[in-house]
Formats: structure tokens, C-alpha cells, sequence
């Protein structure tokens, strides 16, 4: 071999020590979520997407933000389409938690790591957010092992999914209004629109339309 073979590049006990202490690290620093994994309903094989999915199972288990001063993103920013909220964090998870805690249950789509498109509930600023990216690499390979996960989470958009947990405070986004105008109407759809009023003051006793005026008093 051409490295030394005196100086190991770390046993075993060394590893459990490392983990312990990152675990330990974790439940004194990090806070309480909840992890909610997506079930697949009906998986579209061309796009590669499940529409009807849906969220019935909710795990505790301790992570710790990355961002220790605020979310990240730009927050709330009016669009053409309405306000939207964006809010993203990074959160550490420790791998040997994670199969105790939630891989045990073998309710995930992958079993063996967390999976992009799960939800995480935080409880502190009540926010459901989604996980977007599972970074299993970082840091890389300490002692010759790998004891984190980091998760890159964004501000869940609820899409008429199933929610269904058990628990009223995460059960709650199920009655949120969806941007999916398959489930429902465009004006449901936006929470924001004038549609009605609108009609109401098109079909009003008072609406005179004038060809020679037809924008009315001007």
C-alpha cells in the first residue's frame, strides 16, 4: 500500500466516538421537527411525478439549522401571480438517528436515506417545508466515515396532496388553497382574485352598457 500502514486513517472506535459526538451536538444545539415522508399514489413513469400523493405517517426526530441568523431566500416577494413566501434553510440530521428513528418504519420511497419531496414540519415558526436536495457527502468522510446528512429545504407549496398525520397542527395545510387548477378552480386556486366581484358588478341592476360609452364615464 503506499500509504503508511502504522497511521490508520481511523478504527472503528474512533468512528462510534465521532458519531457519538455529533449526535450528542445535535440534541443540545438543534431543535424538534418532524419528518413526514410522501407515499405514492399513482407515479407517473413519463414525468416522473405522483400527483396524488399523500402524507399520513409524522416521526420526531432532532436537527440543527445551518442558517443561524434567519431563513434564507428572499422572503416575501409580490409576482405577477400573487405573494409568494420564499423561505429556505439547510438542516443537519445525523444518519444513525435518522435509521432509528424513521427508516426503521420503512414507510420512505428510498429506505435507506432521506428522500427529496418529504415534508419537515417545524414546530417553533409552524412552517411545512420540502425537502429539495439531500446533500450525502458533506462533511467528507471524517475518519473514514460519514455521519450527517444535510438537507436543502424550501417553503412547501401545497398542491391538493393528501395530508392526513394525526396531528391538527400539520393535518391544518390540508385545508389550504391549492395552486393545482385540477382539484380546483382558478379563482379557488388563487385565495387572491377579484373574479367574483367582478361578476357581481357585471350582472348588478345597475350595470348599463353603452356601445357609443362602452368604459363608462370617462
Amino acid at each position: 500500500m503506499a500509504t503508511n500502514a502504522y497511521f490508520t486513517q481511523g478504527t472503528s472506535t474512533e468512528q462510534d466516538l465521532i458519531e457519538d459526538l455529533i449526535i450528542e451536538s445535535l440534541k443540545i444545539y438543534g431543535k424538534d421537527f418532524l419528518y413526514i415522508p410522501r407515499t405514492q399514489v399513482s407515479t407517473d413513469k413519463i414525468f416522473g411525478e405522483d400527483r396524488l400523493s399523500k402524507f399520513e405517517h409524522a416521526y420526531p426526530i432532532e436537527m440543527y439549522f445551518d442558517n443561524i441568523t434567519s431563513f434564507a431566500g428572499q422572503g416575501a416577494i409580490i409576482q405577477k401571480f400573487g405573494l409568494l413566501m420564499d423561505q429556505s434553510a439547510t438542516l443537519t440530521v445525523a444518519r444513525k438517528r435518522w435509521n432509528d428513528l424513521i427508516a426503521v418504519h420503512g414507510t420512505t420511497y428510498l429506505p435507506n436515506r432521506p428522500n427529496e419531496g418529504d415534508l419537515i414540519y417545524y414546530p417553533l415558526t409552524k412552517g411545512l417545508f420540502e425537502i429539495k436536495f439531500v446533500k450525502h457527502q458533506e462533511p467528507f468522510y471524517q475518519l473514514g466515515k460519514l455521519y450527517t446528512y444535510k438537507l436543502d429545504v424550501e417553503l412547501f407549496q401545497y398542491s391538493s396532496e393528501k395530508i392526513n398525520t394525526g396531528i391538527p397542527e400539520v393535518d391544518v395545510f390540508e385545508d389550504l388553497k391549492t395552486f393545482d387548477i385540477t382539484q380546483n378552480t382558478v379563482e379557488e386556486a388563487t385565495g387572491f382574485a377579484d373574479n367574483q366581484a367582478f361578476k357581481d358588478k357585471a350582472t348588478s341592476e345597475n350595470a348599463v352598457f353603452d356601445e357609443n360609452n362602452p368604459f363608462g364615464e370617462v
